[in-house]
């Protein structure tokens, strides 16, 4: 009887993890990726940085891709994470800005990544 319980509390647990994930048929691959330094706004004030610019296209169907963005520098490192809705064969142009940075970092690395 006890293993009969952990098998449906297994098969629900199961269940509500592949339902929370949405699945698409989109499939990106990432063409080109640069960073440079930068100015951006935030909390209203204009703040020196790194903006990491990618370009990616989707050769899939529409759907929803996810974009994880690493920025390795010698001050430290950061991430950003979002998804994107792309249409059937569409390119993007992205880029996101980390203020973190001081403008005098150096040893500046940045990686885009997408699934699916």
């Amino acid at each position: 009887m006890g293993n009969f319980i952990w098998g449906i509390i297994l098969t629900f647990g199961v269940l509500a993890y592949v339902g929370s994930h949405d699945q698409s048929d989109a499939s990106a691959r990432v063409d080109q990726v640069h960073s440079d330094y930068d100015f951006g706004v935030v909390n209203g004030e204009p703040d020196a940085g790194v903006v990491v610019k990618g370009t990616i296209t989707n050769i899939g169907q529409q759907g929803t891709v996810r974009v994880k963005v690493h920025l390795s520098t010698s001050e430290g490192e950061w991430d950003r994470e979002q998804n994107v809705v792309f249409r059937a064969g569409e390119r993007k142009e992205l880029r996101w800005f980390f203020h973190e940075p001081t403008i005098n970092v150096s040893n500046v690395q940045s990686r885009v990544s997408v699934s699916p």
